[in-house]
């Protein structure tokens, strides 16, 4: 398929497509005049999307992808590999709980002391 019905069915941008084309996530057959997509570009992108919601960076992203063309889809490190960064992600998003939970603390705090100023 050309890039228009891929960004259909993908529901993005050709701008889109196109950085992670050059970040070498997205890699369509380039054998003749157009560009071909394939539905193994749509599933890579949806793992894209996937893995950016769970708050990865295109660049572990990016990583994991050459990992994958490296050792194989189903390979022991890039399964390792992969767990580590979860892992890593999940470390940071219970930090940022930690702070965010703080935050809303001295808020409360803060409130309650200047609502007792009004009275």
């Amino acid at each position: 398929m050309k890039i228009g019905e891929f960004v259909k069915q993908c529901g993005t941008t050709k701008d889109t497509v196109r950085y992670y084309e050059e970040l070498m996530l997205i890699q369509p057959d380039a054998s003749n005049q157009y560009k071909e997509y394939s539905q193994k570009n749509i599933e890579d992108f949806r793992v894209i999307k996937e893995m950016q919601n769970l708050g990865l960076s295109l660049k572990i992203i990016q990583s994991v992808f050459k990992m994958k063309k490296k050792s194989g889809c189903g390979s022991q490190k890039l399964i390792r590999d992969v767990t580590i960064a979860l892992e890593k992600q999940e470390t940071f998003l219970m930090n940022e709980e930690i702070k965010i939970r703080n935050q809303r603390k001295q808020l409360r705090l803060l409130s309650a002391k200047l609502q007792s100023l009004i009275v």
